[in-house]
């Protein structure tokens, strides 16, 4: 077993087109690929394509997703409290290796990516043989879920658990099923909102696949700019970007969730269709309007996934505020693996310690649930 890397996916396009799929739509070659060539992934963005390939007998029989990472950001997994335990100690933290997909917190059910389902047991330690010699401070595997977690975990790789809030369907017919479940208060609140919003005249166009425009792409990437200059955050994508994905074998994966007024386009939400989940991704308006967002990434998410037997609404990272809208907190794993052992005991202890607070905030939101059951 043979490990190596390679600094586009492009290089492992036919094997990836065929292996690299998972429950996320985002686990995908053109998604990886159209980051590279619009530049949005890329030395410059601190994003550098280092794929890892494992190949027997000359053959690929593997593929680690990953990336040489110069920063930390649009990881989604906050590790500054790592780069500040290496700086104190003398040591880099970049660069560092990251499996993950770019700007994109998602679960994904696996991170080792062949022909078979399973994963060969010695791939673990050969791994941290491989990421001894490539020098890199550390090694970090985003957003997985918990039972390839516990597996790495086994095998020396670090666990840590973080906080999401995803919508479950409970077998609803429509969307007023949803709401006689709530509590009348949350109920009344949800409502309150909504016919805000009727009161001002409204109106809601849903696209999907080929039903939407090369217009409608450019107004998504106005929304979605407007929110990045809003958060004084950094503009990971770009327009060329987003032109391509709608190129892409993606498009039939694509929700285009849109409003208007009585002026014309306000805002609008693109989410995405994965293996019985929804996943909201990007969303801004160019007119600000209350309850606008709650609208259009949220209870609009909600009935599309309800009118299409969508099990889950993952609408992103964060945000205690989406719990009294219906969307309860559940639990995300990632795994880590530091190059200097002294550090990697370390770290290993504040894990368990954080761990400890978090399943304890866990247990204090899930009392605040909006259901009334």
């Amino acid at each position: 077993m043979q490990f190596s890397t390679v600094s586009t996916i492009k290089d492992l396009k036919s094997f990836c087109s065929k292996n690299l799929k998972d429950e996320p739509p985002f686990i995908n070659f053109d998604f990886f690929y159209y980051l590279e060539i619009t530049n949005c992934t890329g030395k410059h963005a601190g994003w550098v394509p280092e794929h890892i390939i494992i190949k027997e007998n000359n053959s690929i029989i593997g593929v680690i997703p990953n990336f040489r990472k110069f920063n930390s950001y649009g990881e989604y997994v906050f590790d500054q409290i790592f780069e500040n335990a290496h700086h104190q100690l003398g040591f880099e933290y970049y660069p560092k290796y990251l499996s993950a997909i770019p700007f994109t917190p998602v679960t994904r059910k696996r991170f080792f990516y062949n022909t078979e389902k399973n994963i060969p047991q010695e791939i673990y330690g050969k791994l941290i043989k491989f990421l001894k010699k490539k020098q890199v401070s550390s090694f970090h595997i985003n957003f997985i879920n918990k039972k390839i977690s516990d597996e790495l975990k086994k095998n020396n790789f670090l666990q840590r658990i973080g906080i999401q809030y995803h919508w479950k369907n409970r077998c609803y017919k429509e969307f007023d099923d949803f709401l006689s479940d709530l509590k009348a208060r949350k109920k009344k609140n949800i409502l309150r909102e909504r016919n805000y919003l009727k009161k001002k005249k409204i109106k809601i166009s849903i696209k999907t696949g080929k039903k939407i425009e090369a217009n409608d792409i450019f107004l998504l990437f106005e929304c979605y700019k407007n929110t990045i200059n809003k958060k004084w955050s950094y503009k990971y994508l770009s327009l060329k970007f987003f032109k391509k994905l709608f190129l892409s074998s993606l498009l039939e994966k694509m929700v285009l969730i849109l409003a208007f007024d009585d002026q014309g386009f306000v805002g609008c939400s693109l989410h995405f269709i994965g293996k019985g989940t929804l996943y909201g991704r990007y969303w801004g308006c160019l007119r600000e309007i209350p309850f606008l967002h709650f609208e259009l990434c949220y209870y609009q998410a909600i009935e599309y996934a309800i009118q299409n037997k969508l099990k889950i609404v993952e609408a992103g990272a964060q945000g205690e505020h989406k719990i009294s809208r219906g969307y309860l907190p559940n639990l995300t794993f990632s795994n880590h693996w530091f190059s200097h052992s002294f550090l990697n005991e370390k770290i290993k202890t504040f894990l368990k310690m954080e761990e400890k607070k978090i399943k304890e905030n866990l247990d204090f939101l899930k009392k605040h649930s909006p259901f009334s059951d």
